[in-house]
């Protein structure tokens, strides 16, 4: 049964097109919720390794709805190279989205948004 770790902003709130692509692929997944004022270095530390030591046991993903660069950067390292025998490796993954919309601001300007559709998992 493969099983997912979604990681996203407790403020952000997952697109049903994202939705659907994760129950369509994953039998089974949790949510980690980052908070609003995000981890500071060291707690975000801390969590790489705890994510890790989980994902090796349990052979699941890690998924990305809210980008954090450090720890997609350490996870997505530390999932090539498992720590200790036995260990299973996993995938670091992201949502990736190439479509705009445009989107008129109450004071009339127009600026581009990341559109509700067109979403890939990564």
């Amino acid at each position: 049964m493969k099983k997912a770790l979604i990681i996203i902003n407790e403020t952000h709130s997952m697109m049903d097109e994202q939705k659907s692509i994760i129950e369509e692929r994953y039998q089974k997944y949790e949510v980690l919720k980052v908070p609003s004022q995000g981890w500071d270095i060291d707690e975000m530390i801390d969590k790489i390794f705890k994510l890790h030591d989980k994902a090796c046991e349990e052979g699941i993903d890690i998924i990305f709805i809210s980008p954090i660069p450090l720890m997609i950067r350490e996870l997505t390292e530390m999932a090539m190279c498992p720590r200790g025998t036995g260990k299973k490796r996993y995938g670091v993954k992201l949502f990736h989205n190439d479509r705009r919309e445009k989107k008129e601001l109450p004071d009339g300007r127009i600026i581009s948004v990341v559109a509700q559709t067109g979403w890939q998992l990564v």
